[in-house]
Parts: structure tokens; sequence; C-alpha cells
């Protein structure tokens, strides 16, 4: 009972950030061209050739771009999906068993719902996205067995959510996004050019 406690309690933990990553990349689909303007804009009233800055650094610019965004959490995830696979392998079969479409007949009005839910499954076995998984075990009542594996996995994932929300939320656009007033709009501008092409201005 207890270690299914502490599963649920991290579930909905992962579900919360889930959530709130998703929020923040639905954000940030309007937000990225939204900087892009205003940027551009800021520039072109402030006197900064992009052109020219773009021409300068160009060996800077391409360095950052190239930069990986793959984090050391989202490393240590990679190296434990493996094992978990294996781990996990009876549980995949018994979602199969229970939410794969051929199961069921054509006219079953759970068709689509158990389809969806089990592409979801798969997607999230094949990622090593534990957090989806146990989201669709818990949700069809999927027997687990033992919790600490899932616990520990459940752990991780947490882990690589907050890291990835951190990394969408340190974007130049999340900052323009929460920027109140024009001096500090102006001010990521700033820092946006300081970051990408060394620029000194003021």
């Amino acid at each position: 009972m207890k270690g299914r406690l502490k599963f649920l309690k991290l579930l909905n933990e992962f579900r919360a950030l889930d959530y709130e990553l998703k929020y923040v990349k639905e954000v940030l689909q309007d937000a990225h061209l939204e900087f892009e303007v205003y940027y551009r804009q800021w520039c072109e009233d402030n006197g900064i050739n992009l052109e020219v800055l773009n021409k300068q650094n160009k060996a800077r610019v391409d360095a950052v771009f190239k930069k990986s965004s793959t984090t050391e959490i989202e490393q240590l995830v990679e190296q434990k999906t493996e094992k978990a696979q294996k781990d996990f392998k009876s549980l995949y079969k018994a979602i199969a068993r229970k939410l794969h479409p051929d199961a069921l007949k054509s006219d079953d009005p759970r068709k689509f719902e158990y389809s969806e839910a089990f592409k979801k499954a798969t997607d999230a076995k094949s990622k090593g996205r534990w957090g989806q998984l146990f989201d669709v075990v818990d949700k069809y009542d999927i027997y687990l067995g033992e919790y600490d594996e899932p616990i520990e996995c459940l752990r991780q994932d947490i882990k690589r959510v907050e890291a990835e929300i951190k990394r969408e939320k340190s974007s130049f656009s999340w900052s323009l996004h929460e920027a109140e007033t024009e001096a500090q709009k102006s001010q990521v501008v700033k820092n946006f050019l300081r970051q990408l092409f060394g620029w000194r201005g003021r």
C-alpha cells in the first residue's frame, strides 16, 4: 500500500509538470514569432544592422546554434531506458492485451479510445517516457506489480520534465513574453544580442 501511494503521488506530480510543459510549449509557438518580429524592429529602430552583425560574427553564431541541447538529466534517462524497457516488457504485454484495438470488435465504441491509449503507451515505452506510460497504466487499471522500479523511473522522468521546462523558460522568447514594460523588453533584446553576437552596446 505504501509503495502504491508513493507511486500515485509521483504520478500526479508528473502529470502536473507534463501539463505545465505542454502549456509552455504552446505559448512559445507564438512567442518565438513575436520575439523575432520585436527584436528585428528594435534593431531597426536603434540603428543596428543585423546583416552586418551576422557576417562579422558568423563563427560565433554557428557555435551557438550547434550547441547541444541535451541535458545531463536527459542523458541519465536515456541510460536507464534500455534497462527499463526490459523490466517493463511484461507490463507492456498486459497493456497490449487490454488496449490493442485488434482485441476489440470493429463496432466497439471503445475502439478509438483504446487505439489512442495503446499508441501513447507504445510511443512512451520506445522513448522511455515512463510517466506517460504509467498514466495509461493507472487510467486503465492495469496491474503494475512491484512499485520500486516504476517509482525510480517516475523520479527520473520528473527530473527530465523539470529540466525541459527550465530550458524552455530560459529562452529569450519566453523572457519577452513575460516582460511587462518596454524597458524590460528592450533589455531582453540587448541580452540576446550580447549572447549571440557579443554586442557591446548599451
